[in-house]
Parts: structure tokens; C-alpha cells; sequence
């Protein structure tokens, strides 16, 4: 054998040791995935791409769904973004082929499995229009705007509120981070934040207390109007004084609207105010009372006035204001068109003497009289009279309370306004809300009747007349030995002429005997209880045009005698007298 007939053998020997070597290389590390290959931390090295993706949706399970935490600056604030919201999610097929996932022969690609791996980013698809929507509701949470300093007062002491600085979110660049963000690692990623600066800083606002604040309320204001005056003290106009920074400069500003109640009670000596026109009764009739114009402190010189001289020195702190013209809200063409002539209906009750009575009917009375409502206002008892309380002018009397007369303030307003719902009902005007009483009172039109309590119970009434109104009451007083009287008028233009029927009365109820020892029992007459309807009845030019009605619903009132019941040997609370002395034998007429 020659030598080179042994090279050839030897090179053919070598060559097929080189080929096994390759193809068990190839056969063991040929479709792995790089020895050192990892995925967000996820090793997937010598796997093949089968298991890669079965590893990989494993570990990362709990991340996919799990919200991207992140902060803004040194803000304690942490804010998230919700993956599907912002529609993001891991393509894991590409992931996995982009960590060298696959069959190859090739020599490098082998080599590289054996050896070779590292950290792989994952692939992340998005929808890009959830993306920005995201990033969006994220800047509206992060941005805030710097805050300006300012100067209040406590007292008359000035109070600095320091500026702060501003936080905004660079949007085109926050959508980059929150793709590099997902999957989240549940640790904060850093937000792209730029901070705005306020117009003014901490030094110009200390400067502002020295040169402005401080002088502003050492000494008292002059303001004048001609050879009148009046003096606003600085505990006055202190709590409506502010320093602010406005185009970068601390300026002061007042709030007129703060000051106003304060104007109108100093000012009563500089100015005339405008009246209203209204209407009076007159010989019987209506007339109107004409407005008169007004002449007021002119409000939008007032306050740049003060501001003139607020660093100026005590002597000087004066400033001239002027009046200007102020027309009355309801002038009198509008209360002439109105077209208030005539009384479309009235009624008058009745009430036997009672000190409380003559209060609070009289009361009630005084402030509804004078009322005056255009085409489709309505008439609230409750809104007109008020609570009804001492400071409103009322005081205690007998009220009904589940069938029971008890004492409470405003007892007798009832009065008022039952006369005041039969005005209306003569009157022709549309009935709202009334509520008779629970139980049935003589000296009351039966089933016409109105009771009212604060603030559930009301009496309304819509002037549908297309026409104004206004609400006349006459009220005379009682004595003893005679009844008082209530009379409401209401005037208008008349459209109907009402007449009024009562059906016969039903369900009738018997009243119960009850025997009392509770403390402070008060004996009470039986009434029994009924119910009855009420037709109204409309005419126009003598032919009836329409009818309404309405049940009434009077419960049966119990005959209370206090006391124990006959027979029987249990001694009555307070004494054999009864408790607290009260009388055993009831009244015929409720109180």
C-alpha cells in the first residue's frame, strides 16, 4: 500500500468520525434553544421549542393579566395600567423564536445552542389605539399643575401658603415605557416626567407679606360719596382679602361677593335703594303702588377702590365712590299687565277665644297677606309662613297628633290655612297639595279643609289663571266673650264662577272610650269619623264647563277620659285627684 493510497484511508476515517461527531451534535442540540437563554428571567435553555412555549406560558401566567405598576418622580403616588385596557399581550410563539427556538444544521446555529444563550426581551404585540388611551388616562392621574403660592389671613395676621411645583407626563415617551414594562415584574418602573416650576416662588411671596399684607390691614378705609362717609375696619374686610399670583406678579384681590352683606348694612346711609312695584287694597279696591328706582353704591368701583389705597399710610387710606342708578326688579308696567282688578274668591272662618290663637293665626295671617304670584307660580303655605318657631313670631297651641290634640308650637295656623284653600277653591285655582285633618273640627267647612304641619305637610295651589294674583287676609282678633275672624281674598280676574257640593257621608266610624292615667292626660270629646266627597263645580257665562272632586277622610276621635276606668281599685298617677289635678269630664269643643 502506497502512502498516499494510507493518506486517503486516513482522511476518509477522519472525515466519517467528524460526520458522527456533527450528527450527534445536530441530533442532541439541534432544535434547542441556547444553553443560557433566558426570558424574563425564565430559563429556557436545551429546550426545544415545544417545551419552550409550554415553560414560558407556565411561568409567566400570572404576570400576563397582572396590572403595570409605576411611579411619577419622588411622588408616593403609584399608579397602574391595566394590560388588557391598554391592549397589550405576550406573543409567545415569537418570543420563543426569537430566543433561537428551532431545527438547523448549521454548523454556528449548533455551536451556539451548545455554548452560547442569553437574556431574550420578550415580543409584545399591541393595539395601538388602547395604548394611547391608556397612556392618556394615565396623564390625566400624573399631571398636576404647579401650585401657586398665596396669602390669606388669620385675623389680621397674614398666613403664607407656599408654592409647589408641577408634575407633567411626556406622553410619546411614556408609551415606550409602558410597553417595556409588560409583563409586570411587580416592581415600580420610572414614569417620563418633566417638573413645572410656579410663576412665583417662596421668596416672593415672603416679600409679599412685607410690602403688601402687612399694610394692608394696619389701619382702617375711607370710602366716601360726596360729603358722606362710612369706615371699613381691617377685622371687616380681612376674611375677604387674598394675595395671589396672577402673570407672575402677588397681587391683592377681594371678593366683593364675600363683602356684600357688609355693604349692604354700612351703605344704608349712602344710598336709596329701589322698590319694587306691588299692589295695595285701596277703598276697597286694588291699586298699584308704582316702583321706585334706586340709587346705590356702584358695587363695581367699591372694590377696586379699597385695593387703591390698601398700602397706603392711615392718613391716607381714603377713596371716593360714586352712585350709580338701580332700577327696581318689578317695575310697574309689569304689575299693571298683571291684570289684578277684581276678587275671584274669598272666605271667611271663625275661632272661639284663645291667646294662642290670636298669635299664631294672626301671624300666619300677616304673612300671607300681600302675597302676589304671576301666571303659574305657585303658592307654598310652608315657604310663605315659615317654621314655625318663637323667633318666627309663634307659639305653642293645640295641635292634632295621631287623633290626639297635644301642644306644639304653631298650633292654629290650621286656621289660616283652611280659609286660605277655600279662597283658593272659590277662586277657581288649581289645587296642588292639602291634607285635611285627621279627625273632623266643627267650626271647618266638613270635607274643605286644610291642615298644614313643617316642613311635610303644605298647603299649594298653582295660580293657572293665566293672570296675576295677589293674596289679601283680614284679621280680627278674639276676646273673651267673642270669636275671632280670618278672611282671605284673592284678587285677579275672575273666570269662574264656582259653586260647591258635598255627597252624603259614608264609611261612617264610632269613636272608642279610652281611660287615661298617662302624665299630663288631657280628656277629649268623642267625634266620629266619616268619609265625604267634594264636588267644585266650574260655571262660565251661567253653563256649568267642568267639575272636580275630592274624598275626604276623617277618622273617628276617641272619647279620652283620664282617670282609671270605673271598677276598677288602681289609684291614678299623681294623686286621687287625677294626675297633675287635671278635669275627668272631656270638652264638647276641641281646643
Amino acid at each position: 500500500m502506497g502512502k498516499k493510497q494510507l493518506a486517503g484511508i486516513i482522511a476518509a476515517a477522519g472525515l466519517g468520525v467528524l460526520v458522527v461527531g456533527y450528527g450527534a451534535a445536530f441530533a442532541f442540540a439541534g432544535d434547542k434553544i441556547p444553553g443560557d437563554t433566558t426570558v424574563l428571567g425564565i430559563p429556557l435553555g436545551g429546550l426545544s421549542q415545544t417545551d419552550a412555549k409550554a415553560k414560558l406560558e407556565t411561568g409567566l401566567k400570572d404576570r400576563l393579566a397582572q396590572p403595570v405598576k409605576f411611579k411619577a418622580g419622588d411622588s408616593a403616588t403609584s399608579y397602574s395600567v391595566n394590560p388588557a385596557e391598554a391592549g397589550l399581550s405576550l406573543d409567545v410563539d415569537a418570543t420563543v423564536a426569537q430566543a433561537g427556538a428551532g431545527r438547523s444544521l448549521g454548523p454556528a446555529r449548533i455551536w451556539r445552542a451548545l455554548t452560547g444563550g442569553s437574556a431574550v426581551e420578550p415580543v409584545v404585540t399591541k393595539d395601538e389605539a388602547k395604548l394611547q388611551a391608556a397612556v392618556a388616562k394615565l396623564a390625566k392621574q400624573v399631571n398636576r399643575p404647579a401650585t401657586e403660592g398665596s396669602i390669606t389671613f388669620d385675623g389680621l395676621k397674614p398666613v403664607s401658603h407656599k408654592p409647589a411645583e408641577g408634575l407633567e407626563l411626556d406622553t410619546a415617551k411614556a408609551v415606550d415605557v409602558v410597553l417595556k414594562a409588560y409583563p409586570s415584574g411587580g416592581t415600580a418602573a420610572d414614569l417620563p416626567v418633566q417638573v413645572t416650576q410656579p410663576q412665583a416662588d417662596s421668596d416672593a411671596i415672603s416679600k409679599a407679606i412685607t410690602d403688601f399684607a402687612e399694610p394692608a390691614v394696619a389701619a382702617p378705609i375711607r370710602l366716601t360719596v360726596g360729603d358722606k362717609s362710612i369706615s371699613l375696619s381691617p377685622s371687616e374686610f380681612a376674611p375677604a382679602l387674598t394675595f395671589t399670583v396672577k402673570d407672575g406678579q402677588v397681587t391683592p384681590t377681594l371678593s366683593g361677593k364675600q363683602l356684600e352683606p357688609l355693604f349692604q348694612k354700612r351703605f344704608k346711609t349712602l344710598e336709596t335703594l329701589p322698590k319694587d312695584a306691588t299692589f295695595e287694597i285701596a277703598g276697597g279696591k286694588p291699586r298699584v303702588v308704582p316702583a321706585v328706582d334706586g340709587m346705590v353704591v356702584d358695587r363695581t368701583k367699591v372694590v377696586p377702590a379699597i385695593i387703591s389705597v390698601l398700602t397706603k399710610p392711615a392718613g391716607e387710606r381714603k377713596a371716593a365712590v360714586g352712585l350709580a342708578s338701580t332700577k327696581a326688579k318689578v317695575t310697574t308696567e309689569q304689575i299693571q299687565a298683571l291684570g289684578i282688578k277684581e276678587v275671584m274668591g274669598e272666605f271667611t272662618t271663625e275661632f272661639p277665644h284663645a291667646p294662642y290663637r290670636n298669635t299664631n293665626i294672626g301671624t300666619a295671617a300677616r304673612k300671607i297677606n300681600g302675597t302676589l304670584l304671576k301666571p303659574n307660580e305657585m303658592f307654598s303655605l310652608n315657604k310663605i309662613v315659615g317654621e314655625r318657631t318663637k323667633e318666627n313670631g309663634f307659639t305653642e297651641g293645640n295641635i292634632i297628633s295621631g287623633g290626639v290634640f297635644k301642644l306644639d308650637l304653631g298650633g292654629g295656623v290650621s286656621q289660616s290655612a283652611t280659609t286660605t284653600f277655600n279662597a283658593a277653591f272659590f277662586a277657581g285655582l288649581k289645587d296642588v297639595e292639602h291634607k285635611a285633618h285627621s279627625v273632623y273640627i266643627s267650626r271647618y267647612p266638613i270635607g274643605r279643609e286644610a291642615t298644614v304641619a313643617w316642613p311635610s305637610v303644605d298647603l299649594k295651589f298653582l295660580n293657572d289663571s293665566n293672570n296675576g294674583i295677589y293674596i289679601q287676609t283680614i284679621f280680627t282678633a278674639s276676646k273673651p266673650g267673642s270669636q275671632g275672624r280670618i278672611t282671605v281674598k284673592i284678587w285677579g280676574t275672575k273666570v269662574y264662577e264656582i259653586k260647591a257640593r258635598a255627597s252624603g257621608k259614608s264609611n261612617n266610624r264610632a269613636p272608642g272610650l279610652v281611660y287615661s292615667q298617662e302624665p299630663g292626660c288631657r280628656p277629649q270629646a268623642p267625634t266620629a269619623g266619616f268619609d265625604i266627597t267634594i264636588f267644585r263645580d266650574f260655571y262660565k257665562n251661567g253653563a256649568k264647563v267642568k267639575t272636580e272632586q275630592f274624598t275626604t277622610h276623617y277618622n273617628a276621635a276617641d272619647d279620652i277620659r283620664c282617670g282609671p276606668k270605673p271598677g276598677t281599685t288602681t289609684p291614678p298617677p299623681g294623686g286621687p285627684n287625677g294626675p297633675q289635678g287635671t278635669q275627668t269630664t272631656p270638652p264638647r269643643t276641641p281646643s
